[in-house]
C-alpha cells in the first residue's frame, strides 16, 4: 500500500491500544493546515453555531460564537506569539477537503495497526489545537485512542501509562467521567514517558492514558485524529461513581456484559423517573 500521510513503521502494529509512540507524517506541508487556511476555518466556526470548540484568549474564556469570540479571533492569530491562547476547533472533517483527510487517514492507520478501525470504533474524530507560547493542557484523560500530529511549532507531553493502577485507579476514571475531575499527584511525576514533538512528528495516546502537554516556545498548531471503542460507555462509570457514594464496590465496566446491562438498565430507569418528577413539578 502507497501511504499519503504517514511512515510505515512497526511501532503502529506493536503498540497501537498498548502504550505511547513516537510516528512521522507530512501534515506540516499541507495547504489545509498552513496558517491562512485555519484562520480562515477558524473563522467559519465562529461565524456557525452548529460548529463546537472552545476558546481561551489572555486566560480568558470566551463563549463560543458570541461577539467577543468572533471580535477577538483575528487580533488572536494576528498576534498568536503573544495573545496566551488556546483553542481547539472539533469535528473539522465536517468541512470539504479535512473530511477527506480523515477518511484516507483512517485507512491508512486500519492497514499500519492491523485493526479494523471503521468496525471495532465508532465514528472517527478530528480536532484541531492551536495555542501561543508557553501555554500549558492540564493532566486529563480521553475516551478514544488518538493520534496527536504535530503540524507547527513545538510541544512537549507526557503520558502516563492508564493500564498501571497506581497512576489509574478505578476511582478515577469514574470520577472523570462523572465530575470531569482527575487530579495529578507530584509522586508520578517521574513516571510519565516524555515526548518532545515538532513539526512532522506525532504521538500515539491509548485511551485513559492520562496526559499533560506544554507548549514550545513559538505558536503550536496540532491535529488529534480520535477513535472512540464501540465498547465504550462514559455512563456505566457514572453509574460506579454513583454505585460508590452508596459504600459499594461496583464491578469495573467491562468485566461482566451482564452486570454492564443491568446497570445501565436501573440508569436508564431512574433517569426516566427523574424526568417524570421534574415534569410534575412544573404543573
Amino acid at each position: 500500500m502507497t501511504y499519503t500521510y504517514f511512515q510505515p513503521e512497526k511501532e503502529f502494529s506493536d503498540c497501537f491500544r498498548r502504550k505511547p509512540f513516537l510516528f512521522s507524517h507530512n501534515l506540516d506541508s499541507n495547504d489545509l493546515f498552513s496558517t491562512q487556511s485555519v484562520e480562515k476555518l477558524a473563522e467559519i466556526w465562529s461565524r456557525d453555531n452548529t460548529k463546537s470548540g472552545f476558546f481561551y484568549l489572555d486566560r480568558k474564556f470566551r463563549e463560543w460564537g458570541s461577539e467577543d469570540h468572533k471580535a477577538s479571533l483575528v487580533e488572536a492569530f494576528r498576534h498568536s506569539d503573544l495573545s496566551r491562547m488556546r483553542m481547539k476547533l472539533s469535528f473539522i472533517h465536517t468541512q470539504p477537503k479535512y473530511d477527506k483527510v480523515l477518511e484516507t487517514m483512517t485507512q491508512e492507520l486500519s492497514e499500519l495497526t492491523h485493526v479494523d478501525l471503521a468496525k471495532e470504533y465508532r465514528a472517527p474524530m478530528e480536532t484541531l489545537f492551536l495555542t501561543s507560547p508557553n501555554e500549558f493542557t492540564p493532566y486529563h484523560i480521553d475516551s478514544e485512542d488518538s493520534f496527536l500530529l504535530q503540524i507547527q511549532g513545538t510541544k512537549t507531553i507526557y503520558i502516563f501509562d492508564g493500564s498501571d493502577k497506581e497512576i489509574l485507579k478505578d476511582l478515577d476514571i469514574e470520577k472523570y467521567w462523572a465530575q470531569n475531575e482527575i487530579a495529578f499527584r507530584e509522586e508520578i511525576r517521574s513516571r510519565g514517558q516524555r515526548f518532545d514533538m515538532e513539526p512532522g512528528t506525532g504521538v500515539h495516546i491509548p485511551m485513559h492514558f492520562p496526559h499533560m502537554v506544554e507548549s514550545g516556545p513559538t505558536s503550536s498548531m496540532s491535529l488529534s485524529i480520535g477513535y472512540e471503542s464501540i465498547a465504550f460507555d462514559r455512563d456505566l462509570f457514572r453509574v460506579n461513581h454513583q454505585l460508590r457514594k452508596l459504600g459499594l464496590n461496583p464491578t469495573p465496566p467491562g468485566k461482566s456484559k451482564v452486570i454492564d446491562n443491568t446497570k445501565m438498565a436501573v440508569f436508564a430507569g431512574a433517569k426516566t423517573i427523574t424526568k417524570t418528577l421534574k415534569g410534575l413539578q412544573h404543573k
